[in-house]
Parts: C-alpha cells; sequence; structure tokens
C-alpha cells in the first residue's frame, strides 16, 4: 500500500509540474493554431492554382469535315473550355498568335477514313485555364457525342461516351464480406492507422524527452537523492511514467477533441453516404495506445536514465524512436499487402504489434483472425512487463551512477544485484 501511495505522490507531482509549465501549454494549445495557420499558409498556392484552373479557356475547332456541325461557342462538360468554331486554319493560327485562344483542334476532311487530328497549343507555357490533357478528353467527348448525335437514341449515346458515370465500387474480403469501396471509404481506413501511427509516436517522442530530461536535470542538480531517500527506484520510475504518461495522454486528448470538433461537419457525411467506419480498429487502438505508451516509455527511461546529462540520455535512447518508427517507413509494403508476410510477422513483435493490429483492422478486418488479436495483444502485454522490470532495474542502476556513464558490463552486474 505504501508503496503505490509513495508512486502517486511522484505521479501526481510530476503531472502537476508538467502540465502547468508554459512550454507544455504552448505545445498543447498552440499547435493546433500552428497547424492550422501553416495548413492556410500552404493552402494559398492551392486556391490561387485551382482559381486558375477556374477560369474559361476558348479552343478554336476547325471543321474541315463539318462533322461536329459548330455555328457557335460550345461549353465543355465538367472543364472551363469553351469550343469556338473558326472558319479556316490561319484564321485559327491568328488567334492563336493574339491570344484570343488557348490552342485550336483541326479535324481534316478525311478523319473518318485515317482518323487524324492536329493539335495547335501555344510555345510558351501557360498554367491559366483548362490543361491541354482536359481539352483534349473534353474535345474527345464532343467529338463522340456529335457522331453519335442521330444516329443511337440519348440513353445509349450517354452509355458510350460516359459508361462509369454511376459506376459504384464495392470492396470483398477474403471472408466474403462487402463492404463500400468508394474514395471516402478507403481515404478513411487509412487514415485511421495514420493518425494512430502518427498520434503514438508524437506522444513517445514528447513524452519521453520530458521524462529523460526531467530525469537527466535531477541527477545533475542532485534532486536523486532526495528522491532515493524517501522511495524505492522502481517506485520513482513507476509515478514519472503515470504522471508525465497522463500529461501526455492529456495532450493527445486535447488535440483529438479539438480534431473532432473540427469535423463535426464530416459526420452527416458519413453517415448519409453510408461509409463503413473502421470501428475494430478503433476499439483496438483505445487499449493498445496505452499498453504501447508503457512498453516504450519504460525502455526510453531506463536507458536514458544511464546518461549523465540530458544530451546524452536522449541519445541513449533514440534507439527505440528509431525503432517505433519502423512501421511508418514500411507503410508503402504494409498498405500493399497488410496480410502479408511481413506484416504477419510485425503483428507478432511487440514493437510493433500495436501498430500493425490497428493498421491490418481498419484496412481488411475479416481477414485479421481472432488468434491474431489475442496473442499479438497477450505478447505486447507480456514485454510491456517485462519492459518494466528491465527498466526499472535499468532506471535504478541509471539513478545511483554518477560522473561517467556506466559500462554495459557493469549495467548487467547492478540489474543482477536488484534482485
Amino acid at each position: 500500500m505504501r508503496r503505490w501511495r509513495r508512486m502517486w505522490t511522484v505521479a501526481t507531482f510530476e503531472f502537476l509540474s508538467t502540465v502547468t509549465r508554459k512550454g507544455y501549454l504552448i505545445t498543447t494549445f498552440g499547435m493546433p493554431v500552428f497547424l492550422t495557420i501553416y495548413g492556410a499558409i500552404v493552402a494559398v498556392p492551392a486556391i490561387l492554382a485551382q482559381r486558375a484552373t477556374q477560369e474559361t479557356t476558348i479552343y478554336g475547332v476547325v471543321d474541315a469535315a463539318d462533322l461536329l456541325h459548330l455555328r457557335q461557342d460550345v461549353p465543355a462538360p465538367k472543364t472551363r473550355a469553351v469550343f469556338r468554331p473558326i472558319a479556316t486554319e490561319s484564321g485559327a493560327r491568328l488567334a492563336l498568335a493574339r491570344g484570343a485562344v488557348g490552342g485550336y483542334f483541326v479535324v481534316p476532311a478525311a478523319f473518318l477514313q485515317n482518323g487524324v487530328i492536329d493539335i495547335y497549343t501555344p510555345a510558351a507555357f501557360s498554367s491559366a485555364g483548362a490543361t491541354a490533357r482536359d481539352s483534349r478528353d473534353a474535345f474527345a467527348d464532343l467529338l463522340r457525342e456529335r457522331l453519335l448525335n442521330g444516329r443511337v437514341d440519348g440513353v445509349l449515346s450517354a452509355r458510350i461516351r460516359d459508361p462509369f458515370a454511376d459506376a459504384r465500387r464495392f470492396a470483398v474480403t477474403k471472408s466474403g464480406d462487402v463492404s463500400d469501396a468508394g474514395a471516402l471509404a478507403s481515404a478513411l481506413r487509412i487514415v485511421m492507422p495514420l493518425l494512430f501511427m502518427v498520434l503514438f509516436m508524437i506522444s513517445v517522442m514528447m513524452t519521453s524527452g520530458y521524462l529523460i530530461q526531467g530525469t537527466a536535470l535531477e541527477k545533475e542538480n542532485k534532486v536523486v537523492d532526495v528522491l532515493l531517500a524517501s522511495a524505492q527506484p522502481d517506485e520513482i520510475m513507476g509515478g514519472k511514467l503515470i504522471g508525465l504518461g497522463g500529461a501526455g495522454l492529456l495532450q493527445i486528448g486535447v488535440w483529438l477533441s479539438l480534431l473532432l470538433i473540427a469535423g463535426v461537419g464530416a459526420l452527416p457525411v458519413l453517415f448519409s453516404g453510408h461509409v463503413d467506419v473502421p470501428w475494430a480498429a478503433a476499439a483496438l487502438a483505445i487499449p493498445l495506445f496505452p499498453i504501447a505508451f508503457l512498453f516504450y516509455g519504460s525502455l526510453m527511461l531506463g536507458t536514458g536514465s544511464l546518461g549523465s546529462n540530458a544530451r546524452e540520455a536522449q541519445q541513449l535512447a533514440i534507439m527505440w524512436s528509431l525503432i517505433a518508427v519502423l512501421p511508418m517507413m514500411m507503410l508503402a509494403l504494409l498498405l500493399r499487402e497488410p496480410h502479408g508476410t511481413m506484416a504477419r510477422v510485425l503483428t507478432w513483435i511487440p514493437t510493433s504489434a500495436a501498430t500493425l493490429l490497428v493498421l491490418r483492422a481498419s484496412l481488411d478486418p475479416g481477414a485479421l483472425a481472432w488468434w491474431d488479436i489475442a496473442g499479438a495483444s497477450i505478447v505486447l502485454a507480456a514485454s510491456t512487463w517485462v519492459a518494466i522490470r528491465v527498466g526499472a532495474r535499468i532506471f535504478r542502476v541509471g539513478l545511483l551512477s554518477s560522473g561517467a556513464r556506466p559500462s554495459f558490463r557493469e549495467v548487467l552486474r547492478q540489474a543482477r544485484l536488484a534482485d
């Protein structure tokens, strides 16, 4: 009972001292503001480019074969292009040289025999108006429409011109279940694990930074001697993990809350579009997040405590950050084969189990067997317990050592003595 009381005292102190720091408050509430401003700045060129593409561009059409029967300007659907009939090729060339048109098409008299169409564009590059590819696609649609006009009925003509106009996309899992495969549903299934990865990496790196920096400063200022006089090293480590971990999770919770508030307007779209939300991945993410956090936090705090100063402690603990980011580095392969050999192997490795379970449950939950979920979760939980035990022993050695960093053999010897 006393151990838990002392641990809770350390946790409370670490939590309150962290959440009242100016740096913590600025990061917690300033990060969303910074990202919003940064996103607005980045979006300005995109908005200007989008406005440029919305400008109407006129394209000339020299119909020598008289197949299109153009008598006036014809706007192209789905683009900002307008096709204007021009009697002669020399007149179209003069209009292009003067900038009156963005380009022109010449339909020769022998088009039906040889299928040749001449396309003329300005020599200077211009990003304004409809792109050259869009104009060619739009002119092809116009050509198909006019060639089919009068030869087939309107419904058949529409099907020939755009057979995928009302196409629907579905995904069939390995278990035979059918789900929506539209762009919104596909994006949501990818965003869920990506959000988990990013938030997990931020929480691990930022919180571990607080842990390591605080421990190093306490060693430098001899505050650790006072702590060791009233609590055991494992109690200090446990309290620091709980307190600073709670501060990190509170920070993530604030960001998620702001994200949910900002995304409330998207909820009606999801429900009205019958988009399948990856609830299985969300359900797994809730318990796996703190377990994985304790796993990495214990190892990073234990390893970082061996450093004689804050910089050295960060250097010692950085290897765990590199290991934690490994699934993100392999994201392209994992997205292509979420249930391949590599994904299955990484699911059972504790350093990547949480990330891979959320990723696979989001992309294709039907192909994720229950024993994969149960087994990988048990492995992660057991590894977390071992990591806490090992981290506590290393943390004890780190707190008791002073001056030069102890050697690896000395760390092992001191850890054995802790038994």
